[in-house]
Order: C-alpha cells, then structure tokens, then sequence
C-alpha cells in the first residue's frame, strides 16, 4: 500500500492513466442521477462547492477546503476517496496514487519540457479525447456544463517550489496551524505549505505555474491535479514525521465560526459519509510513501 513517484514507477503511473479514463467515462462509471456525467467529475463538482462554501458565510476567504485547517485533511481524504474508486477501475487492491515531485522539475532549465508532460505520461489528456464536461465560469464564479478539451498553459505564470523551500518550512515549523486560521496566518505549516503566505507559495504556485483548467476551482477537471496533491500531502507526512509531537489544530474548543475546521467537525461531503480532520492525521492507517527521507534532510 504504497504511494510511488510517478515517474519512477512505470506501473503505478499506468494503472492511473487507465483508472482515470476508466472512472471519465460515464458508461463505465456513471454519476447517479446526472445524465452524461461520469463518477470522475463528480469530484470536480465536489471540489468546486467546497470552495462555495464560506466558513463562516459572512467573509469571503477560509472555506470548507481552503485557506483554513482543514486544508491537508479534507485534500488527504479527497484523494483515498479518488483512490478507492481507482482501486476498483483497475481492479488491484494494492494500488495507490502516485505522486508528482515538482522539486525535481523545478531543477530543469525549462520544466514545462519536463517529462510528466510527454504524450504518453500526462500530455495525452490535453489532446481531444479528455473531455471538460463541467467548469468554473470566470464571469460569474458557477459551475456550468461545457464540451471542451482541457486547458493547461505550463509556465505561463508562477513557478514550481524548490525541495530546498519545502524542507526549510519542513524542518523550521514546528505548529500545524496558527490563529487567526485563514489564509492570513503568519505561521504554522498548513498556510505555507498552501502557499498565502511565505517564499515557495507551494500548492497555490503549482496550480497558476500549470494554469488553464488548474486555475478554476474546477480544477481536478486535470488529472494532474491527484499527482500534484499527492505531493503537498507527502510534505504534510514528512512533517509529521519530523514533529511527532505536533498536534492537529484547532480542536473542539475553537469557536463555531471554524466549523469544518476543528479536528472532529465533519470534513465536508457530497457523500453520506462522515470523516473529520483527526481521521486524516495518521496517515499509515491508508497508505505509506515510498520515501519522505528526500524532504526531511537536515541540510538546506
């Protein structure tokens, strides 16, 4: 049960390839209930009203995913729900999302040329036959149905983080989260590693450095987007892994206006299912990484 490099393990990226374009197709892995729509863009449906709802309603930042605590949780329990449907479009019980080091990327001279993007890694699902059926409109904000190919503009804007960025915040930050909890936190790991404040802007840098399709709220309309956040989670266990005795914040005695936020809230869902963030903190109860060593080095 382990979670690879991408491109380090030509099996595991395979079997992801094939599992997304399996779980794309609406008459293998039908959404219930919506005409034409498969499981797969359930979750960009999914992805897109957690970033509608305003934790609390009257301010226009933290939402039930974002620029808040439960940023890494309710992302780690997005992908090992993904990767549970994968499991059975595959038809392997073992398998596991792989994951995207862009560090290494980030070393290239030109890494949009980087080879994640070849046409028979990721660059085949920007030709014709990967289909956007559902985006965010960047006129009003809503959710529309469309029939498009995906959009990426590598390298447009942004960059990628580089590993010497994600272990300085890896080694030197030692709270999960700090007051005021929104994007305007000063410290703590989880607004770094999301990328508001700091030098790296790791998560927000990676999806403007992509663009297209992976600047909407739309975004997991990109199968990139699983590898990639498979990445920032694998920051988030390496970092457990160097400050054990770090706890998850904030508990039950935050106020209500951190609601999907606190660590037995209710992570927000579109399925009947209820995990919180204290779910998601061991990780191992789901998956292990073939190595965090790389993030967790010393020497920066």
């Amino acid at each position: 049960m382990i979670r690879h490099n991408f491109l380090t393990d030509a099996d595991a990226a395979q079997k992801f390839i094939d599992g997304v374009r399996r779980l794309k197709d609406p008459a293998q892995f039908p959404w219930p209930g919506r005409d034409g729509l498969s499981i797969y863009d359930s979750f960009v449906f999914w992805h897109h009203q957690s970033m509608m709802l305003m934790t609390p309603p009257n301010q226009n930042d933290r939402n039930a995913a974002h620029s808040g605590p439960a940023f890494l949780p309710w992302h780690r329990y997005f992908l090992i729900t993904m990767e549970g449907l994968l499991r059975r479009a595959v038809n392997d019980s073992e398998f596991r999302i792989p994951y995207w080091d862009w560090t290494t990327d980030a070393e290239l001279s030109e890494p949009a040329t980087a080879p994640i993007w070849s046409n028979g890694n990721l660059g085949q699902f920007a030709g014709s036959d990967w289909q956007v059926r559902l985006e965010m409109s960047l006129r009003t904000g809503d959710l529309r149905p469309v029939n498009r190919s995906l959009q990426r503009e590598l390298g447009d804007a942004g960059r990628l983080p580089t590993r010497t960025g994600v272990r300085m915040i890896i080694r030197d930050q030692a709270a999960y989260d700090t007051s005021p909890f929104s994007s305007s936190s000063a410290g703590g790991l989880r607004n770094l590693v999301e990328g508001w404040v700091g030098s790296e802007r790791i998560h927000n840098s990676v999806h403007v450095w992509i663009g297209g399709d992976m600047g909407r709220s739309s975004s997991p309309n990109d199968p990139v987007f699983f590898l990639h956040h498979c990445n920032v989670d694998r920051i988030w266990a390496a970092w457990q892994e160097r400050h054990l005795n770090s706890s998850y914040l904030p508990d039950m005695t935050a106020p209500d206006t951190l609601q999907f936020h606190r660590i037995d809230d209710a992570l927000y869902s579109i399925y009947e299912d209820t995990v919180t963030p204290g779910d998601m903190v061991d990780y191992k109860r789901y998956y292990e990484y073939d190595t965090i060593s790389d993030l967790t080095e010393l020497q920066v």
